[in-house]
């Protein structure tokens, strides 16, 4: 992973698991786990990703057969009218996702939730939405 200007790149979803790491060690909630998402329908691993910053959720349509992919438990909340559509610097909306999770100590439950993406054109990798889970 490079840093360019304020940007960080990478070659891969690897990449990106750095990048979440390293934001959330900068939250104060450091990633206990990462895992990296597939379609539920296809397989694919290239996503559109949605939000809702309001609701805290995200959703990730896959590129591939359109199949929608709710992170964690975000179906329940968001609103599907009001989504923020999220695109990477060059203008691209195709993501590798990955999920970061911060657990309580000495627990499986999560306390904050990270959604990075791996931009499949340039190789940005960023956090593009993270909250507190419920």
């Amino acid at each position: 992973m490079i840093k360019k200007g304020k940007y960080y790149y990478g070659d891969n979803q690897d990449d990106l698991a750095l990048e979440l790491k390293r934001y959330a060690e900068r939250n104060k909630y450091p990633a206990d786990e990462i895992t990296e998402i597939k379609c539920k329908n296809c397989g694919y691993q290239y996503f559109n990703l949605f939000s809702d910053n309001d609701e805290s959720g995200a959703l990730c349509k896959c590129v591939n057969c359109s199949e929608n992919n709710f992170i964690r438990d975000s179906q329940e909340f968001m609103n599907l009218e009001e989504l923020d559509n999220h695109e990477c610097m060059c203008g691209n909306a195709d993501f590798a996702i990955s999920v970061g999770a911060s657990f309580y100590q000495a627990t499986k439950d999560v306390r904050w939730v990270y959604i990075g993406g791996y931009c499949s054109k340039c190789g940005m990798v960023g956090n593009y939405i993270d909250w507190n889970d419920r």
